[in-house]
């Protein structure tokens, strides 16, 4: 994806609210959790948790090629998530959205970024309706059931 269309998209997923943000792996999971936002590690820009620019994650737009809007159940219940995907498919970071009323919080974004269809994929349908849910693995990433604030800092599971 071209850095800037990446960049754009990001920011504006930043808006929908608090997030568990989390780099899945099949031995460790870094987890920030919060509100996000784009930040700047020396010249080079990131997502970071709001206001705690050592709190970031660092990206190479041209290997994401999608952002999917999704629900997993780590073990807590289905939940919306929204995944970077490689291109290859595969998830590169999953925003686990944890405020209210994320099909709105969705059809924002979708309304926003209507000219970009082309590269979001799934949705976050109505909470009241039926949903299929991606499966994952359990070892594949480690979210903590912790409540979530702007207090906490960065956590590794």
């Amino acid at each position: 994806m071209e850095a800037t269309l990446f960049w754009s998209l990001l920011e504006d997923a930043c808006e929908m609210g608090k997030f568990i943000v989390a780099v899945p792996n099949s031995a460790a999971s870094a987890n920030i959790v919060g509100k996000m936002e784009l930040g700047h590690d020396g010249d080079e820009k990131v997502l970071q948790k709001r206001n705690r620019p050592n709190c970031h994650v660092h990206f190479k737009p041209e290997m994401i090629a999608e952002f999917a809007f999704v629900y997993l159940d780590v073990g807590h219940g289905s939940e919306p998530c929204l995944e970077l995907r490689s291109t290859e498919g595969q998830p590169i970071v999953r925003l686990y959205y944890k405020g209210r009323r994320a099909a709105g919080r969705y059809d924002r974004f979708m309304r926003k970024n209507a000219t970009h269809e082309a590269f979001i994929s799934g949705s976050w349908a109505h909470e009241r309706e039926p949903q299929t849910i991606e499966e994952t693995h359990v070892d594949e990433i480690f979210v903590s059931a912790a409540p979530v604030n702007d207090e906490d800092e960065a956590r590794v599971s």
